[in-house]
């Protein structure tokens, strides 16, 4: 793989059951991601279809220009394919991708809704705003980096090795769209987030459990791992546990 380019396509498991799970993955990552917790929802008979968001899974020259909205549109997108061949559907999502299936959560179709790291409010996130600014007026592109604490915890990752700055402020953009619209969600929700993120904020989760009107939300601590973890056995558990609670009622 060369650096910065991880080529991968969009996951799509087939299933038997009514029951469809649509899975969006964060920013400067892929679908791949989501591999393990898709087969093991597979397993249960649903179809879990990850698809791969505009200017991912390519290079990360791919992503200048692409907008938040073009990723929600992409979002919507992946959910009407999936209503051609489900009647209820739970969307989800890592970081920024549980951002779109928070926006999604209005469509009929949709039962409920599963974060994964997401956030409203990142750490420091008007530091980093200026930072991105005046970074902005100097250079096009920043490598990223990550300090050793959270080398040690986040494992293998297929992700772009830089990006463009432009698009880490639409992903600021989308976070702060999202929380100013919060009270408009009102699907059951399962918000799960680790205990030792280094991006997102603790008072995140909360915001968000305090922000919608959902009668049925839960938030799930998950200790000591990176802000991606959807291979967590735990986590694969949980999400089964949710969508099979919620499913029924």
């Amino acid at each position: 793989m060369e650096e910065g380019r991880p080529k991968t396509g969009p996951i799509w498991l087939k299933g038997d059951s009514k029951i469809g799970i649509l899975l969006f993955h964060g920013w400067i990552l892929t679908p791949d991601e989501f591999s393990p917790l898709a087969k093991y929802l597979n397993s249960f008979g649903y179809t879990v279809s990850a698809p791969r968001l505009s200017g991912h899974g390519t290079k990360p020259e791919d992503l200048r220009g692409v907008t938040w909205q073009d990723w929600l549109k992409d979002s919507q997108d992946a959910l009407r394919e999936l209503k051609k061949h489900t009647s209820i559907i739970f969307v989800g999502g890592i970081s920024m991708g549980g951002n779109l299936a928070m926006l999604l959560s209005e469509d009929e179709n949709v039962a409920g809704v599963i974060t994964m790291g997401t956030s409203v409010k990142y750490h420091f996130q008007k530091l980093v705003k200026a930072c991105l600014f005046f970074l902005g007026l100097a250079k096009t592109y920043r490598h990223v980096y990550y300090p050793p604490w959270v080398r040690k915890k986040m494992g293998r990752h297929n992700a772009y090795s830089y990006y463009p700055l432009g698009s880490a402020k639409e992903v600021i953009r989308l976070a702060e769209y999202t929380r100013d619209n919060l009270s408009k969600i009102g699907k059951p929700m399962l918000i799960m987030q680790s205990t030792t993120d280094h991006l997102v904020s603790r008072k995140s989760p909360q915001m968000i459990y305090n922000g919608i009107k959902s009668k049925i939300k839960e938030i799930y601590w998950i200790e000591n791992v990176y802000h991606v973890f959807a291979d967590k056995k735990n986590v694969h558990e949980k999400t089964k546990e949710f969508i099979s609670r919620t499913a029924s009622l």
